[in-house]
């Protein structure tokens, strides 16, 4: 998904803004003065993040744009990091998913062949706070599904502040996931995201 199609799900855009702390109205669908200072406000901080800490690829960019600002924060700094490795390693690596609306992730649930375990609300994606990254060919065109970097390049995760790497989980082990830390589980996040 990029911002654009978040926004369509109006509800969840103002969940996404309230979230990223500039957003303290109902939450209604409705498009109003203070959604709108809320708005801007994220804009301001999506361009000042990224010019903090560059820009990458449009793919990249596009899924990063839908994080909340404090995880596009530690987003900016893994990939600038994993990008360097990656340049030494005859590989490129881009965010190949950010955000997921629930009504996207219950999308993904119902592909067959199964490409997800979680409903709408039941993964981290769906709170603007894990990207998820892909591995490919020195020249972008070849996707690798598996790859020794995916292991490396997730490792790289534990050095960013706030940052957490899905590969290092003891329960289910998602190498290709790194996610901000805030919330202590999935039931948590969920809960502050669709509080009134």
């Amino acid at each position: 998904m990029n911002i654009g199609e978040i926004k369509k799900d109006r509800k969840f855009w103002q969940r996404m803004l309230r979230e990223a702390g500039f957003y303290d109205g109902a939450i209604d669908g409705i498009r109003g003065p203070k959604q709108r200072t809320a708005e801007t406000k994220w804009e301001a901080a999506c361009l000042g993040l990224a010019q903090l800490h560059g820009t990458f690829d449009q793919r990249s960019e596009e899924n990063i744009l839908t994080l909340l600002p404090n995880a596009q924060k530690v987003a900016r700094q893994w990939l600038a990091a994993a990008r360097k490795m990656a340049a030494g390693m005859g590989v490129q690596v881009k965010i190949i998913c950010g955000t997921r609306s629930y009504a996207e992730q219950d999308r993904l649930y119902a592909k067959r062949p199964r490409v997800t375990n979680a409903r709408g609300g039941q993964s981290w994606h769906n709170f603007g706070l894990a990207f998820d990254f892909g591995v490919f060919s020195a020249d972008g065109k070849e996707y690798y599904d598996e790859h020794k970097c995916y292991k490396i390049f997730g490792q790289k995760a534990a050095e960013i502040e706030g940052a957490e790497w899905g590969g290092a989980w003891k329960s289910f082990k998602d190498e290709p996931h790194v996610q901000m830390r805030r919330f202590s589980s999935i039931k948590e996040a969920r809960a502050e995201f669709e509080r009134s």
